[in-house]
């Protein structure tokens, strides 16, 4: 075997090392967050004596006990209460501020107002503002105007925070949206409104999936203003945040809440990323 072969093996054997670190890193991090959702899960599905035993077990027999004691008072139970009340959170905060983004990020993309990249710093700035740092004020103010444990109390601080972001989002793609396509749609006699929703809106359709995405994760799986501003309105992350009793954790009640978190908004997420594969294809015909 000569010298110049030799080389050429090792050459050839370090991209193929390379690759196999990639698989076992990315094998890796997908098991850390399988794993633990996974074995949640199937808490989920075993009785209370089988989830107290010290030792795991993986053979046992399912059953949905965990499940039907959430709901075993119907409509009045807590946890349907809660879960409409994440429910309602969710979907208001979502849409008012995916339009109030839609709209603030056009005006100073299309606009451009004098000061307007101060004004995008500014709007940032916001949101790197910790939730936690409100929560005292926003508590004073809302106990003073009666918002207190009341669903716009909770509504409104999730679309304050999901605003700055959402426009952060949006503002890059209408600046890189062409002028020239609305202003050949209104010589074609369309309005400016016709114009922004016939043209722009499906253009920035994977921008718009992605506020989406951001503000309803942000509602749904909020627990510290929640907590704080809610008593007997509360979301299901409260919820979840009981299930510590005296007697210890329920930890078939704690995977059933779990898993009934996590659906939702893996179906909301499969949904709007439908939406974001055709803006993405809508998007390719413009160039």
């Amino acid at each position: 075997m000569t010298k110049g072969t030799r080389t050429r093996r090792r050459r050839g054997g370090r991209p193929m090392r390379g690759k196999v670190l990639a698989v076992l890193l990315s094998a890796w991090l997908v098991a850390s967050v399988l794993v633990p959702l996974l074995w949640i899960a199937l808490a989920s599905f075993k009785s209370d004596r089988v989830n107290a035993q010290f030792d795991p077990v993986f053979i046992f027999t399912p059953t949905l006990e965990n499940y039907i004691a959430l709901v075993n008072e119907g409509m009045d139970s807590q946890f349907v209460r809660a879960f409409l009340m994440s429910c309602l959170a969710a979907v208001v905060s979502t849409v008012i501020a995916v339009m109030l983004s839609i709209m603030g990020a056009y005006a100073l993309a299309r606009l451009r107002p004098r000061g307007g990249p101060q004004m995008m710093v500014y709007v940032f700035a916001l949101r790197m503002l910790p939730p936690v740092a409100i929560i005292v004020p926003l508590f004073t103010v809302a106990s003073g105007i009666r918002l207190f444990d009341n669903p716009i109390g909770i509504i409104a601080p999730y679309v304050a925070l999901a605003i700055p972001l959402g426009i952060w989002i949006l503002y890059g793609f209408f600046l890189d949206l062409p002028r020239e396509l609305e202003e050949a749609a209104m010589v074609d006699g369309a309005t400016r409104m016709q114009a922004f929703i016939r043209i722009v809106m499906p253009l920035t359709g994977p921008g718009i999936a992605a506020v989406s995405i951001f503000t309803f994760a942000l509602s749904w799986n909020d627990l510290v203003l929640a907590l704080v501003m809610t008593r007997k309105n509360i979301t299901l992350p409260v919820l979840a945040s009981m299930v510590r009793t005296d007697q210890g954790i329920h930890w078939g009640q704690l995977g059933a809440l779990t898993v009934l978190l996590i659906v939702p908004m893996v179906i909301f997420t499969a949904l709007v990323q439908r939406w974001i594969v055709s803006g993405l294809a809508g998007g390719a015909v413009k160039g």
